[in-house]
This record gives structure tokens, sequence and C-alpha cells, in this order.
């Protein structure tokens, strides 16, 4: 039953990570609109934070490195791997309160959509900014970098906070997923 079960996670894990790349690139378009965030978040819930976090860090380094803008410098890379990573394994370690039901999930759902969004964010412009303006001019110009993306990170993490709140809910209960992962 285990070997069934770990067989079943990479299985999993790898529709996962090619649902998310693909997700990625059907809405690379639109700005600030994404589903991969959610589709990692989920490889966690379905399969648990270490093969979530393995979904992170395949999906975001294929879509990374195959995206038709270009590849990420390495910085912003790895600051998108990080995000990924957290993502996937957030998925996992909030499945429980994500299986108990009731009207809070749908609350915890949007405010993990809101939070990790925000995190990956901070992250990823962090990265941008030290791309853009070097070591010596980072210290002086982060703020006024935050600032100019402030924008186009409020939609992100809000829109991402709706996205998690109206999906997360409904593809678990149509799973039918349990408390415990089976052979744990």
């Amino acid at each position: 039953m285990r070997s069934n079960w770990k067989r079943h996670k990479i299985i999993l894990t790898a529709l996962f990570t090619s649902l998310t790349v693909v997700l990625g690139y059907l809405l690379a378009a639109v700005p600030n609109v994404e589903l991969m965030t959610l589709s990692v978040f989920l490889c966690g819930v379905f399969v648990g934070p270490r093969y979530g976090a393995v979904a992170g860090i395949l999906s975001i380094t294929l879509y990374s490195f195959f995206n038709p803008y270009g590849i990420s410098l390495p910085p912003l890379l790895a600051a998108q791997i990080s995000g990924f990573i957290v993502i996937g394994a957030l998925g996992g370690l909030l499945r429980k309160k994500l299986l108990g039901g009731g009207g809070r999930v749908v609350i915890i759902s949007a405010v993990s959509g809101f939070l990790i969004t925000l995190l990956y964010d901070i992250l990823t412009t962090t990265a941008t900014a030290y791309i853009v303006l070097g070591a010596d001019g980072f210290t002086g110009g982060i703020i006024g970098f935050f600032w100019t993306g402030c924008v186009f990170i409020v939609i992100h993490v809000v829109v991402n906070a709706v996205i998690f709140s109206q999906a997360v809910v409904p593809i678990v209960k149509v799973a039918g997923l349990k408390d415990a992962y089976p052979g744990n």
C-alpha cells in the first residue's frame, strides 16, 4: 500500500506540474491574473508539503526556462523558486484545515491565497529591484521600486485571494480528499 501511494504521489506531482506550466502559458498575456499559484497550492493539498514543494520547484523552473518572454535572470529565478516552494508546502500543511468543512474554510482559502501571493510578490519584486538597481542602488531605491509596482501587487494579491476563495473548496470537495494521507 505504501509504495502504491508513493507512486500515486509522484504521478499526481507530475500531473500538477504539467497543469501548472500549461496554466502559466495560457494566461501569460493577462497581467496579474494567473492560476499557477492555485495549481501548486492544490498539489500540496493533494499530496503533501514535500511533493507540493517539488511541484513548485519543477513547475516554475520549467515555466521560466521556456517562457516566451525569455528566461528569468538568476536572482529572479531564485525568488520565484523560493516562492513556489512555500506555496506547494503550505498547501500540504493546510490540508487538514481545508478539509474541516464549514464557512471558515473559504476564509482560510482566501487568506492563504492573499498571503502566499503577497509573499511571492515581495520576493520577486525585491529580486527584480536588485537586478535593475544593482547592489549599490538597491538600498536607496527599493522603496521606490515597491511604490512603482504597488498597484500591480495589489491587483495580483486580491485576484488570487478571490480565485482561492472560489476554487479551493469545490476542488477539494469534488476530489473527496480525507484528513490523512494514505500510507502515512
